[in-house]
């Protein structure tokens, strides 16, 4: 069957067969799993308020300024809000796909410009690799900037990559002239929608390929063809109006806020409690690319010539040269190693092709990369396992239902994966088919991951629970305070008027305004209970949620409380 799908030949159809077939996927997602703490529910919280607004210019999170990110992602969630209804969490999570098709697209036509002899096959085979790679993937299902910037990274690569490979033309004799033009006004604007989106990422990563490939040339008068001084012009005619609004609208605050609470501190230190020490990216790679890290080991079957060529080369300083400085880095986050893992999944995506080695090490080699990321994956579907079974609750059935269907899966990526190992044939077509059929089984397994089986995590959609129990409560609350427990998800989904207080002042609350209802977590009980008796408040238990905290990992259970009785249950008699 393999041999003869010979729909594989048709470019067009067979690219926009892949970026539909995942696209729908993830769109399932979109629509089944609900609000993800803590990132997502911020950025979408914010957007909402820029709806509801109108301030296109400042970021809030409630009546606190959020200088986390630039404008972009929020100008673009906002927008999709506004098109497709601001109280669906579906639609801030638009961009992402959005960014995530652009990818796949441009990563079929980068390789075809860095291989020009690859086939249609290896172009096909690399994005397809990149649509199944779990993180990505991961990031194309949630509202935040990682797979919109990773579009826009790859577009300023790909131009940068035109001017290191035309870079020994004579320029009286270059006939490809105007298309480095073009090429160097597509750098540095794609840099400069990247800054809206996400800061200095893609200059960085821009700034660390640069300084790779010049060490490695030992030339750099090549980089003076893009033009900086024009460059700066371009990002600040872009970026400045913003940055410059934004400052006058807070007093400079806003900047402010971002350099010493937000950057500095990443830099300085593990942020919120996501430090790690160097090398945490090199052991979770295999985890985080899974099933893309099953080919990892094709490596072996390069030689010299491989690694010699410009192509090799530029994807190779890309990858190594940000990979070396976010493993120095303390704040340690699964997405901050998105913007190199396009290089390294077209560097597979070639050496996928090449013929297996005769030398026992080489193939050793490809079998234990091979048994390691497999492993990998059983990791991820003994999660899934673990999560339908502790934290499904009613819907644990479901999920079960889906682990199954993952299980099936993740059996036909290892078997088209080991098939793949053992091909000693001449065929490439035959090789590259079957890299294709596993990669599009994962694409299909990650999927399932986010919609079959975290959509159906009951226990994690803590702020679901709390707006189902809300609404079957035999009284409509006009004021509702969270006591302890102060995810964003909850202000999203219950709203932005919600009031996130600390226990005393949840009793304070009740005090003056005893038709309040009061969600206190457990751990934050005892406290609200004391400060209630000190004001003389009689409190009352109106109902109960279970849930387990994402953000914190740990289970949590959420009291309703109310001064007036409606029933017999009463906390303090």
């Amino acid at each position: 069957m393999l041999a003869n799908a010979q729909w594989f030949s048709h470019r067009r159809l067979s690219l926009w067969v892949l970026v539909i077939f995942a696209s729908l996927l993830i769109l399932i997602g979109h629509a089944t799993i609900n609000v993800i703490d803590r990132d997502e529910a911020r950025f979408a919280q914010a957007s909402k308020q820029m709806v509801e607004t109108a301030d296109i210019i400042t970021i809030k999170f409630q009546d606190e300024l959020r200088a986390k990110k630039p404008i972009g992602i929020y100008w673009l969630q906002s927008a999709s809000a506004a098109l497709f209804g601001s109280e669906d969490i579906s639609s801030y999570r638009l961009p992402s796909l959005l960014g995530y098709i652009v990818s796949l697209v441009l990563c079929y036509l980068f390789v075809r410009n860095l291989w020009p002899d690859s086939r249609h096959l290896q172009q096909l085979v690399s994005s397809s690799l990149l649509a199944s790679c779990f993180i990505i993937l991961a990031e194309a299902h949630i509202a935040k900037t990682d797979s919109l910037l990773l579009s826009l990274i790859m577009a300023q690569q790909f131009s940068l990559w035109l001017f290191y490979k035309n870079r020994h033309l004579d320029k009286q004799l270059n006939k490809h002239l105007p298309k480095n033009i073009s090429g160097r006004v597509w750098f540095w604007v794609s840099m400069a929608f990247a800054i809206l989106v996400k800061g200095p990422i893609a200059p960085f990563l821009a700034l660390t390929t640069l300084l790779g490939l010049v060490i490695i040339e030992r030339e750099w008068r090549w980089i003076r063809e893009l033009r900086f001084v024009s460059g700066l012009l371009i990002i600040s005619v872009i970026c400045l109006p913003w940055v410059l609004a934004v400052s006058i609208a807070t007093d400079g605050s806003f900047l402010a806020q971002a350099v010493t609470k937000d950057l500095l501190p990443k830099l300085a230190s593990g942020q919120e409690s996501h430090g790690a020490p160097p090398g945490t990216y090199l052991l979770t790679i295999l985890l985080l690319m899974f099933p893309v890290s099953i080919f990892l080991g094709s490596f072996s079957r390069t030689n010299a010539q491989f690694w010699r060529s410009d192509a090799t080369k530029f994807c190779f300083v890309w990858f190594v040269g940000y990979w070396f400085v976010i493993e120095l880095i303390p704040t340690k986050l699964p997405h901050y190693i998105l913007p190199i893992l396009p290089a390294l999944i077209m560097l597979i995506g070639r050496a996928v092709f090449l013929p297996v080695s005769l030398l026992k090490w080489r193939r050793i080699t490809e079998v234990i990369i091979f048994v390691i990321s497999a492993l990998c994956g059983v990791l991820l579907l003994s999660a899934g396992l673990w999560g339908a079974a502790k934290l499904g609750s009613e819907n644990g059935g479901f999920a079960f239902a889906f682990v199954l269907f993952a299980l099936l899966l993740i059996f036909g990526i290892f078997v088209f994966g080991f098939k793949w190992i053992r091909d000693d044939s001449p065929q490439i077509i035959k090789r590259g088919q079957l890299v294709l059929v596993a990669s599009i089984l994962g694409i299909a397994f990650n999927c399932v991951l986010f919609s079959g089986i975290i959509g159906n995590l009951k226990s994690v959609h803590i702020a679901s629970l709390i707006e189902q129990e809300l609404e079957a409560l035999p009284v409509n609350a006009n004021i509702i305070a969270l006591a302890g427990y102060h995810e964003p998800s909850a202000v999203f989904t219950l709203g932005e008027e919600i009031l996130l207080l600390s226990a005393d002042e949840a009793a304070l609350l009740l005090a003056e305004a005893p038709e309040a209802i009061i969600i206190v977590e457990s751990r934050h009980l005892e406290q609200f209970q004391a400060a209630a008796l000190t004001l003389d408040i009689p409190t009352y238990q109106l109902s109960k949620v279970d849930g387990f905290n994402i953000s914190k990992g740990q289970f949590v259970e959420l009291y309703f409380i109310s001064s007036i009785k409606f029933d017999d249950k009463s906390l303090n008699g």
